[in-house]
């Protein structure tokens, strides 16, 4: 019984939080593209300019290898700080790690109903400006959900999910699949 199982019947005697393990994986297909199609332009260039022209082979090195940074700096941060994965009854996101045993039952319920993200700037457009201007007065006056791992926001192409700690603390988790997580996160909990 080593625990890492999934549901299977060998796990009856080991504590079931600790039986689930999830891995969210985050998407390639960007940094694959970005850096095949700066590698290809390097070679290219370097079928053209070496061994004569090198100096201005690395230039061009250099400026591909800064290109490449620069257009996966948002994945990068992403696997920095967004990586999540559940095993032992802990839940480590980036680089924060907590016991799911912390977070409350009852936000992890609440957490499925809470709107999608499409969901909710949908339901902001059928508001009044009287309306908005209440939620943001609101909003401006309560604490700040904190978002588990860092960073300074919830990254483009992510949804994000809000649930409490047993210290009454609201924790924002930023997620490429929601609902998976939320099942993960209540099996856990359960065991």
């Amino acid at each position: 019984m080593d625990g890492t199982g999934g549901s299977g019947g060998g796990a009856a005697t080991a504590a079931y939080g600790r039986a689930v393990v999830y891995h969210e994986k985050l998407p390639r297909r960007w940094s694959v593209a970005t850096v095949t199609v700066l590698a290809l332009w390097v070679a290219y260039q370097g079928s053209i300019l070496l061994p004569e022209d090198s100096t201005v082979w690395f230039v061009i090195l250099g400026g591909s290898a800064f290109l490449a940074l620069v257009l996966n700096a948002v994945p990068l941060s992403k696997r920095v700080y967004h990586r999540i994965r559940l095993r032992d009854g802990q839940l480590t996101v980036g680089r924060e790690t907590i016991a799911v045993e912390s977070l409350t039952a009852a936000s992890l319920r609440e957490a499925r109903e809470q709107p999608t993200d499409a969901e909710f700037a949908a339901s902001l457009a059928a508001r009044s400006r009287e309306e908005i201007a209440e939620m943001r007065r609101r909003s401006g006056a309560a604490v700040p959900t904190r978002i588990m791992g860092g960073g300074w926001s919830v990254p483009l192409g992510m949804d994000q999910i809000v649930v409490e700690n047993v210290q009454g603390e609201p924790l924002l988790i930023a997620t490429h699949d929601r609902a998976a997580l939320l099942d993960a996160l209540t099996r856990a909990h359960e065991g």
